[in-house]
């Protein structure tokens, strides 16, 4: 075995982790016992469901039931008494009859449908701008600085004679120009 994995090359990794027993020819030097254990009982006390405590209760086999002289025969495990759902609480009151065309109140579904998401994409872009709004406010300059604030303003960007307002401090200042 391990000249054969030393002489596989990229595989050998793969083989050298399985194991195979071989039976050999030779006579074993100690004749074979076989001890029989205790069954292990499973705690009776345990809780939980796993797969230790629910061996033995799933099928391994399909129940039979003798149904002629000749033999059994198998039970299919399709049941035929699992109700089938009923979603009739969720549909809408249009479309309850399967007899009835939903083509005729189908444009009521749709401006309902199309209204519900023009509502929430409105409220959505509503809510977005306000965050923003509060981010944005939240970094701006706190009174402290604007304090200490300093404005420069060119009179030559002001006409003579005119008058221009600026923001300083957070409060209006009125600048004019005037003529000599």
């Amino acid at each position: 075995m391990i000249s054969l994995t030393t002489r596989l090359g990229a595989l050998s990794p793969y083989m050298q982790a399985t194991t195979f027993a071989v039976a050999s020819p030779l006579k074993t030097l100690q004749p074979v016992v076989i001890v029989k254990g205790d069954k292990v009982l499973l705690d009776p006390k345990k809780p939980f469901l796993c797969r230790e405590s629910v061996n033995g209760q799933s099928p391994r086999a399909g129940p039979s039931v003798t149904v002629s002289i000749n033999g059994s025969t198998g039970v299919r495990f399709a049941h035929t008494d699992i109700r089938i759902p009923d979603f009739s609480d969720y549909r809408r009151p249009e479309v309850l009859d399967p007899n009835k065309s939903s083509q005729q109140s189908s444009d009521s579904r749709r401006t309902f449908s199309y209204l519900l998401t023009g509502a929430t994409t409105v409220v959505g872009v509503y809510a977005a701008k306000t965050v923003v709004t509060q981010f944005v406010s939240s970094m701006s300059a706190s009174a402290d600085v604007l304090a200490l604030s300093k404005i420069e303003i060119k009179l030559s960007d002001i006409p003579e004679g005119k008058n221009m307002t600026f923001k300083w401090r957070g409060k209006p200042l009125f600048v004019r120009h005037r003529t000599e």
